[in-house]
């Protein structure tokens, strides 16, 4: 963020704002957001506030799901062995427990299992051992295994057949397995792409559960099971940064409820370790409090520690998990700090559009979160390798801009594998290939590498509307996160007050906003380098901000998270 001069129009109020307002019970400051977003008809606008899960498409439209779902019956009624095969991410370890959890359900012979990190993601190896070993005749993945031609072919071979659960991976070099569930894919038919794996894996639990059912009418034995599995699709969705929107958003709105009101011991230690107790999570912390700490045991341990956690039958076993985590959190912390410190010079001395960085024995589970990290700190997509011996294994964030994973397809000759999304990818490469990859990743960024969007303001507010009761009916329009973000506004003709202030940490500043004689508190985040330039500002200001409740009722309940500020001087 810089302090601006330049400002593109601010958006005019609606003249419909308070009939819609009227009409649908809500307040103008709703309102006003809903017709920014399109959302001017009253019954798509309460649809919108209140997501019903009776709008979610039927499980069967997925084009293989009537297959899967034959099969799985099959290995039921025989008594075969099930393997659920995850990723050691949120996504895969959530999704993971859950197909788990309704096959034990059924009470058939399952099994979970998800390799160690060093074994590399999707199938390997490892994999193929751990199925052998058991004895499955069936193996189902949730979270990865699309492009996985080798491994799975050589699963197959060996007796047992794989059906795919995903939302990774493109429509090149598709594995054969026996059934594949992947949204993405162009011949999926299921109506909604943007589902996380946890998603497809609740998708697949639901249709099983309705071929169960008689005339379809679910039991409620398989009904109060999807409510609560649920949860599960809230934790792997929003830590996987799925977009918030169409199904995705229905299915974590109704997550974070069965969150709140969930008796799994494994979730009620893990609300406990996050200071979460006797509260209704918000996507947010689920994002930035319990994904990491389910992330800590695949990144600094294994990643079937959190799976024990969660398939914990008491409490205090299930406590007991959960203090491993947050052993393993704390570890990771130190090392994230550790390597943020050997890369950060290495970056900032850097002019590439992409940064591509590469050292030995980096740790391989904080490289995406130390990724992440530079990304924001350098403004430009970063990718960090670590190697062992002559060969590495990276991962990439990008802020935008850049498509990663497209970008490492243009330059797939230099890898010996690649995959991800659009902001975040991994990669395996061999050592010699290392500064080829820089050179064509950036050559690729020339003439892709987008300009940043700066966030625009939806609507205009004053701060005399800001009160505590209208910020909070904002809520509504939530879950917020990516592909639903929180309601951005534009407050014009204020003044900073006073003298701002660093916080503990060194990198936000806060300071207090008046306007027409009301004052408000904000918080520019990363805000601490322009210390000097907001301390001096005295000319009046237009603020880019979303407003929030906060509980430091010293300071005031609202608090404005300010993106850009605009010198009208």
């Amino acid at each position: 963020m810089l302090v601006e001069r330049s400002l593109s129009p601010m958006p005019e109020s609606d003249p419909r704002e308070s009939a819609l307002a009227r009409t649908i019970g809500q307040s103008p400051l709703v309102a006003r957001i809903l017709l920014a977003r399109g959302l001017d008809d009253p019954d798509r606008a309460r649809s919108h506030l209140r997501p019903n899960l009776s709008s979610l498409h039927d499980p069967f439209s997925f084009t293989q799901m009537d297959g899967a779902v034959d099969r799985i019956r099959d290995a039921i009624r025989k008594g075969e062995t099930i393997v659920v095969h995850g990723d050691f991410d949120v996504d895969g370890i959530s999704g993971t427990v859950l197909l788990t959890k309704f096959f034990s359900l059924m009470e058939a012979d399952v099994k979970p299992f998800i390799p160690h990190r060093v074994d590399g993601y999707s199938f390997s190896q490892a994999s193929l051992n751990a199925i052998v070993e058991c004895g499955a005749k069936l193996c189902i993945s949730v979270d990865n295994g699309t492009n996985a031609v080798r491994m799975i072919d050589a699963i197959q071979e060996a007796g047992c057949d794989v059906i795919v659960t995903d939302h990774h991976g493109t429509s090149d070099n598709v594995a054969n397995s026996r059934f594949l569930l992947n949204p993405r894919l162009p011949d999926a038919g299921y109506p909604d792409r943007d589902l996380a794996g946890v998603g497809v894996a609740f998708r697949l639990a639901s249709a099983i559960a309705e071929s169960f059912s008689h005339g379809r009418s679910m039991s409620e034995e398989f009904r109060t099971f999807l409510v609560d599995a649920m949860a599960y699709v809230a934790l792997g969705t929003i830590a996987d940064v799925a977009p918030l929107r169409g199904e995705n958003r229905t299915m974590v709105h109704h997550g974070l409820r069965a969150l709140a009101v969930s008796t799994n011991p494994g979730i009620r230690a893990l609300l406990d370790s996050a200071g979460l107790t006797n509260r209704t999570p918000e996507a947010d912390d689920i994002a930035f409090r319990i994904a990491p700490l389910i992330n800590a045991a695949g990144r600094m341990g294994h990643a079937m520690e959190a799976v024990e956690l969660l398939n914990a039958r008491g409490y205090q076993d299930a406590q007991e998990a959960a203090k491993k985590l947050e052993k393993h959190n704390e570890h990771r912390r130190k090392v994230e700090r550790d390597l943020l410190d050997t890369v950060r010079p290495l970056g900032e001395a850097s002019d590439d559009k992409i940064l591509v960085l590469g050292g030995d024995d980096w740790h391989p589970g904080v490289l995406g979160i130390v990724s992440a990290r530079m990304a924001e700190l350098c403004e430009r997509p970063t990718i960090l390798v670590s190697f062992q011996g002559e060969i590495g294994r990276g991962s990439g964030r990008s802020p935008g801009g850049i498509h990663l994973r497209e970008a490492m397809r243009a330059c797939s000759n230099c890898l010996r594998s690649y995959g991800g999304h659009a902001a975040a990818a991994g990669l395996e490469i061999a050592r010699d290939q290392l500064d080829e990859f820089r050179v064509r990743i950036n050559e690729v960024a020339e003439s892709k590498l987008e300009p940043h969007e700066p966030i625009r303001p939806e609507a205009p507010a004053e701060v005399a509307e800001l009160d505590p009761r209208e910020v909070r009916q904002l809520d509504q329009l939530g879950p917020f996160g990516a592909g639903n973000p929180r309601p951005v506004f534009a407050t014009t003709d204020a003044k900073i007050v006073g003298q701002p202030t660093v916080d503990a940490r060194g990198t936000d500043l806060r300071f207090r906003i008046a306007q027409h004689g009301q004052l408000v508190s904000a918080r520019l985040r990363g805000g601490a380098r322009h210390f000097e330039s907001i301390r001096t500002l005295r000319t009046p200001v237009t603020l880019i901000h979303s407003p929030r409740l906060v509980s430091r009722a010293e300071e005031g309940p609202i608090e404005l998270q300010v993106w850009r500020i605009h010198d009208a001087g």
